[in-house]
């Protein structure tokens, strides 16, 4: 009986065991871990600005760049086009002088005759420069037509000089007598049987009229070669006097009225008086540049003296009269002399006519 019932219970027992069996055969399905997206917007923003800045800039430069080398371009293109200094070389004006001595009278100077007028051509043409090709007719520069009288030259002198891209302008200022037949009507006494009675005739007398202008003259030189560029002409002479006024340097500082001025003078008064009389050398002591009038002229006296301090001494301005030895015709001149004291000697350092 005891065995029968254990029977039981054992296939109770198997029954549980199969039944927690299958249960931990069963698979339990995970958890799937859910991944939130990360927020990218905001580096997406980052990434088009910078773009979009990166490409400003290289806009920009190339802009920059494009506008820097048209101004290079353009500067070259300047430069190729201004002349340089070895298109027109620089002219030894006492040489030119020399050479239109001869094409001034030539040009000027005007003698009513065929004869004289083609020889005055043929001369002229050879002080002219050899053009290949010209806008004008070189045979008609020099071409005298319609001619009534002579022209006589009196006088000439240089009177300026300016400079062009290609020539020098040779400006000369030249008084010259214009003489032209004039006819006139005057009276005369003729005999009518015993009688005289005035009668009045037509003759043709030569008058004369003196004019001063400026010869225009344009040179070109190779070396010591010249000719003239292009036929003269004649201006107006201008004044060559000019409205210029300097800024002197002095005038806001405060004069010396220390106790050396005195003694400045003193010096002042010796210096000049061997300045007039003394020879060059013998102012070697006074002077770190020196000269001297060599008794040529007799000091007179210093009519103005401003003394200035500087960093090295003293600066003095005066005014100093000079005299002819022979009639005392007054020269008068402006200096200014830089000093340097040692043991209360005074000594020029440099001197300068104003």
């Amino acid at each position: 009986m005891p065995e029968k019932e254990s029977l039981p219970e054992k296939k109770e027992e198997s029954f549980f065991s199969s039944v927690i069996q299958k249960i931990k055969r069963v698979q339990r399905p995970e958890k799937a871990t859910k991944k939130v997206p990360r927020d990218r917007s905001k580096m997406v923003a980052i990434s088009v600005w910078s773009c979009l800045l990166v490409l400003l800039a290289f806009t920009l430069l190339s802009a920059f760049l494009s506008v820097n080398t048209r101004s290079v371009v353009n500067d070259i293109r300047v430069d190729a086009n201004k002349p340089s200094k070895q298109d027109k070389p620089e002219v030894s004006v006492p040489a030119a002088e020399n050479f239109l001595t001869g094409f001034i009278n030539e040009y000027v100077n005007v003698k009513n005759d065929h004869e004289s007028i083609e020889k005055r051509k043929e001369n002229l043409e050879k002080y002219m420069v050899k053009q290949k090709e010209s806008n004008y007719e070189e045979s008609e520069r020099f071409q005298l037509d319609g001619v009534k009288g002579d022209r006589v030259l009196n006088d000439y002198s240089l009177y300026n000089v300016k400079e062009g891209d290609k020539y020098s302008l040779f400006q000369y200022k030249v008084t010259y007598t214009n003489v032209f037949p004039v006819e006139k009507e005057v009276e005369k006494k003729v005999k009518d049987g015993k009688k005289e009675k005035k009668v009045k005739e037509k003759v043709t007398e030569n008058e004369k009229a003196e004019k001063q202008l400026l010869l225009n003259i344009p040179v070109i030189s190779n070396g010591d070669s010249f000719a003239v560029s292009a036929a003269p002409y004649f201006t107006q002479i201008y004044d060559l006097r000019g409205d210029i006024t300097l800024e002197n340097k002095n005038v806001m500082k405060d004069e010396y009225a220390g106790d050396k001025k005195e003694a400045i003078e003193k010096f002042l008064q010796t210096f000049f008086g061997k300045y007039a009389s003394e020879k060059k050398e013998d102012m070697v002591y006074m002077m770190k540049e020196p000269e001297a009038l060599g008794d040529t002229l007799e000091f007179g006296e210093i009519k103005n003296v401003k003394v200035f301090e500087t960093k090295n001494g003293f600066e003095a301005f005066c005014v100093v009269q000079f005299k002819e030895k022979e009639n005392e015709i007054p020269i008068t001149e402006n200096f200014s002399l830089s000093l340097t004291e040692n043991s209360g000697q005074y000594y020029v350092e440099k001197l300068k006519h104003q």
